[in-house]
């Protein structure tokens, strides 16, 4: 099999890449991926998660090697295994990053990532049903709108924020960024948009997608990618370009297991070099979340209720009628950004879920319960235990210092990568923390929200020292999903790939995922991840970059 154009992944990126390389007609496109279609009904349905979340059918089901940051503790990270990658397991959160992060890559020396290059992207990935103004899209295949299950507890919690101090928002992804607000969905009329959604409602006759291929290693011949090569043998060849597509973990992975990567961890695992990039693999990013705990006696207000049989059928039908009622929405209503020194480059986002859920698949054993409730145990959650009616606030450290790995376990392409985020490293990143859980205890005492809730619960519950609050700190940080730059974009000498997405070293190979991001970003990363294929695709067919812009030069003329 022959084409111009292997994606090696169907991710977030994969796909989106894909619809925009087949626009041109001329052009022969190919999907790789090792997952299914990526259709099934639970990724459809937003408030599904629980059933595709640890699912070894949809989830690729990692985990860290232990953390001493956190006493000891493995992390479980849930990757998507179907069309549409990690979108089809996200929290349906549409955010970008500030314009700070993009601006930092271009003053890296990166031209064409500042805020002002990219926004044309984003605008072209989105389609907004509700926003009409100079910072959105409304015509673009993802489709976003504000987040459907907002209610009592979530505007509680925005208006003990407003009381605590923190600027109310209308728009995160507008002018500013560090307030509270409701968040807006990648969900359109109760459908979660993963990139498959999105960008693949009808794929054209250019457009080849293979399902449950995984991909052993990408085909070098001489210094050129040539295709890829998949676990039963089968050769899918290039005639232009591989471009790897498989995020933070899985594109370090193949391209260690394809000898692109670090010479002598190579040659330790028996693969014979070919490009020697020490940086392959390094410099893992990802957003610590740490998990506090408030009690309630408010079933009624609570998520928790859906896991009811009777209240479990009946969101199901709704949804299956129409797309309408909880089921049609994401879990996460209002998010929180603080920042301790420049408002435009806040430290934390906070996000806060009305019932308290497990969501780190180390801690713990799965709850029983009878057959049939255990329909609602996956309702709205993401985590194995049962959700309990209160409170749960999550607040994730966005620009941590301590920066981790992805390595080799062996050569074997099934066996998975050793993953090591390296949480708490630098001890600047707890005392950060630190003043993070003081900042939304002051908020979570706001009789706005207090009336709500019983206080903290668990580890949380006596936590007031410093070294009582570390210890807490440490006993409940887990991921907050967003791992990223194992692949990283950079001008200097160490960096992976180049301004176009090029690997150094190897012709007709590019990477266009999460491990391309030159450093962390303030916010959730899919919209990233979807502009960054957006602009690839332009990159790739040689077309013109969008014209600049940004709204704010209008705002504070």
């Amino acid at each position: 099999m022959i084409f111009d154009y292997v994606i090696a992944g169907g991710g977030s990126a994969g796909c989106a890449l894909a619809a925009r390389l087949a626009e041109d007609p001329s052009v022969s496109v190919c999907i790789v991926e090792a997952g299914g279609k990526g259709r099934d009904l639970f990724i459809r349905m937003p408030a599904g998660n629980g059933f595709v979340f640890g699912n070894p059918r949809l989830d690729w089901g990692y985990e860290s090697v232990p953390q001493a940051g956190l006493d000891g503790r493995s992390i479980y990270f849930a990757r998507g295994k179907a069309l549409g990658g990690t979108s089809i397991v996200n929290g349906m959160i549409y955010m970008r990053g500030v314009p700070a992060d993009y601006d930092l890559w271009r003053q890296q020396g990166l031209e064409g990532w500042g805020y002002a290059d990219l926004l044309p992207y984003f605008k072209r990935a989105e389609g907004s049903r509700d926003r009409r103004d100079a910072f959105h899209g409304q015509s673009g295949p993802l489709k976003t709108e504000p987040a459907a299950n907002y209610g009592t507890l979530d505007k509680a919690f925005i208006d003990a924020a407003v009381a605590a101090g923190h600027r109310p928002l209308e728009d995160f992804n507008g002018a500013d960024r560090t307030g509270v607000a409701r968040n807006d969905s990648t969900v359109s009329r109760g459908i979660r948009q993963s990139s498959a959604i999105a960008y693949l409602k009808a794929p054209p006759k250019n457009l080849t997608i293979l399902t449950g291929q995984q991909i052993a290693r990408i085909v070098i011949e001489g210094k050129r990618a040539a295709g890829v090569e998949t676990l039963s043998g089968q050769v899918i060849r290039a005639e232009r370009e591989v471009i790897v597509c498989q995020g933070a973990f899985g594109t370090p992975h193949l391209l260690m297991l394809s000898g692109i990567g670090p010479a002598d961890h190579l040659q330790a695992h028996g693969i014979t070099p070919v490009a020697d990039l020490p940086e392959v693999g390094a410099n893992l990013a990802d957003h610590v979340d740490v998990s506090m705990q408030y009690a309630s006696d408010r079933l009624d207000l609570s998520h928790a209720k859906y896991q009811r049989l009777d209240k479990a059928a009946m969101l199901m039908g709704r949804w299956l009628l129409n797309g309408s009622g909880p089921g049609g929405g994401a879990m996460f209503s209002a998010v929180l950004f603080h920042a301790f020194e420049d408002p435009a480059l806040p430290e934390l986002e906070v996000f806060m879920t009305p019932m308290t859920i497990e969501e780190n698949f180390g801690n713990g054993e799965e709850e029983t319960a009878p057959l049939l409730q255990r329909l609602g145990r996956k309702l709205l959650v993401r985590g194995r235990k049962a959700a309990r009616p209160g409170i749960q606030i999550d607040i994730n450290q966005e620009r941590p210092k301590s920066l981790g790995s992805v390595r080799l376990a062996g050569a074997d392409p099934r066996i998975h990568p050793l993953i090591d985020p390296n949480y708490f490293a630098d001890a600047r990143d707890l005392d950060e923390l630190v003043r993070g859980v003081h900042v939304m205890r002051e908020v979570m005492a706001q009789p706005e929200i207090a009336r709500y809730h019983k206080d903290e619960t668990g580890i949380w519950k006596d936590a007031r020292t410093e070294a009582e609050i570390i210890h807490a700190i440490r006993q409940t940080a887990f991921t907050g999903h967003h791992p990223c730059s194992t692949a990283r974009m950079g001008t200097d000498d160490g960096a992976v790939l180049d301004a176009e997405l090029k690997v150094h070293g190897i012709e007709g190979l590019r990477v266009c995922d999460a491990s391309a991001m030159p450093s962390q970003i303030t916010g959730n990363l899919y919209a990233t991840v979807v502009m960054m294929a957006e602009k690839a695709a332009d990159m790739i067919l040689g077309r013109p970059a969008l014209p600049h812009e940004d709204p704010r030069e209008a705002l504070h003329a």
